[in-house]
């Protein structure tokens, strides 16, 4: 029994790690969290609503482009315009639910 979980614990701590979309998706290359909320608070005071916020995140993330983009120009210079994001609808959608939940301003002010 014992080497069992020796097999199951490996298994489980994986997918733990990747536990929601928003993990698998984003946090393997967006690892800082100062950089995701550089990126709400800029998109916060660009929308402000949650609701467009999650729209033009949703639109630039399916068709990157500098017009679509939060950043300022010469972040887009220096790094560059994301690629279209290549995940499905159901996957992206929860995705940006839970960035919302996590990095949203007013979730600090609680």
């Amino acid at each position: 029994m014992c080497k069992y979980k020796l097999v199951i614990l490996p298994i489980f701590l994986t997918i733990s790690l990747f536990s929601n979309s928003f993990e698998k998706n984003c946090l393997s290359c967006h690892i800082q969290k100062r950089q995701l909320n550089m990126f709400i608070n800029k998109y916060t005071i660009q929308y402000s609503s949650e609701k467009r916020i999650k729209e033009a995140i949703y639109k630039y993330l399916r068709n990157p482009s500098i017009e679509k983009s939060i950043m300022p120009r010469g972040f887009l210079n220096r790094f560059g315009v994301k690629e279209a994001i290549n995940i499905d609808e159901k996957d992206l959608i929860e995705s940006i639910d839970e960035y919302y939940k996590i990095y949203n301003i007013t979730q600090k002010l609680r």
